[in-house]
């Protein structure tokens, strides 16, 4: 990875932040200091050796996503002497940028920030005299379009550091359990692993959003997703937020994306067994069904 790319990045952050913050471009502040967490982020990456290279032609970037569909070992195989991230985090990152922007036009960001402030009222986080200045201030921050630009953004920069993050975990499990993997190739394997499950589940949220009544869509809950592919129709949000949380995590896009990352493990590492694939992916499922549950013990209230 260039290191100058990770520079050109940081500085521009650095100047989006003092123009956020100084309201010249609203609402771009945190989407500045992103940028520089960005920017320092794949700067640090660029030391980050890659694995051997040898005399293979690396698929094109359309080929590989397309692919991913019907021939995702062949993809996996190929990253794993050609790692590489960053274009399908983009990608990621404007499918849901695309998802994001359709929701809050066809919901409304009216009704988005009065049910959230309904909530922080509820939970006694915001004082009630402070209630309608945090309503005002929120609605004019979503419906803002340097908002929404900075939410696409963000968008990507929080995709990138997850892949990241993630793949620096495949990689310490994978080796924990004896295997061989470059950290690039576990980036690589996470980034494409995630590829069809978005496409997947926003085209399909986004189908739903158009044909479904929004009065009938939660402003929180949906935001997320509108496929209705998993156990969590046997409970209402409201009845039991924990309780839903988890038959969330028993869906049919959650056994696809195991199957895709312990794949994509298994074949763009370089001695990696299918035991341990598939036991690193579901470590990682189960710390992210933990989390839904700290976070649904915390924020329930949210998703009544």
């Amino acid at each position: 990875m260039n290191r100058l790319t990770g520079i050109i990045v940081a500085v521009l952050g650095v100047l989006v932040a003092i123009l956020g913050y100084t309201n010249i471009l609203p609402n771009l502040g945190s989407t500045g200091v992103f940028l520089v967490l960005l920017g320092g982020l794949l700067f640090g990456l660029s030391f980050v050796p890659k694995p051997e290279a040898i005399e293979s032609e690396p698929m094109s970037f359309p080929e590989t996503l397309v692919k991913m569909f019907y021939a995702p070992t062949e993809v996996f195989q190929n990253l794993r002497r050609h790692p590489r991230f960053l274009g399908v985090a983009l990608v990621i990152a404007v499918i849901l940028g695309i998802y994001t922007f359709a929701f809050f036009e066809r919901v409304t960001p009216e009704k988005i920030t009065n049910h959230t402030i309904e909530k922080l009222a509820e939970s006694g986080w915001v004082p009630s005299e402070q209630i309608e200045t945090v309503r005002k201030q929120t609605l004019e921050t979503n419906a803002s379009p340097f908002a929404r630009t900075g939410q696409l953004i963000n968008g990507f920069s929080g995709t990138v550091f997850l892949i990241a993050f993630l793949g620096l975990i495949f990689w310490l499990i994978t080796l924990a359990f004896g295997g061989q993997m470059n950290y690039w190739q576990g980036m690589a394997a996470t980034a494409y692993a995630f590829f069809p499950i978005t496409l997947l589940q926003k085209s399909l949220s986004l189908l739903i959003l158009y044909l479904k009544d929004p009065s009938e869509i939660h402003p929180i809950l949906g935001q997320n997703t509108l496929v209705q592919d998993s156990l969590n129709f046997l409970i209402a949000p409201s009845a039991s937020p924990v309780l839903y949380t988890v038959l969330s995590s028993f869906s049919l896009l959650t056994i696809y994306w195991l199957w895709l990352i312990s794949t994509g493990l298994k074949n763009a590492g370089e001695r990696v067994s299918s035991t341990t694939a598939w036991t690193s992916a579901i470590i990682i499922w189960v710390i992210g069904l933990l989390l839904g549950v700290v976070s649904a013990l915390v924020f329930g209230n949210f998703m009544s």
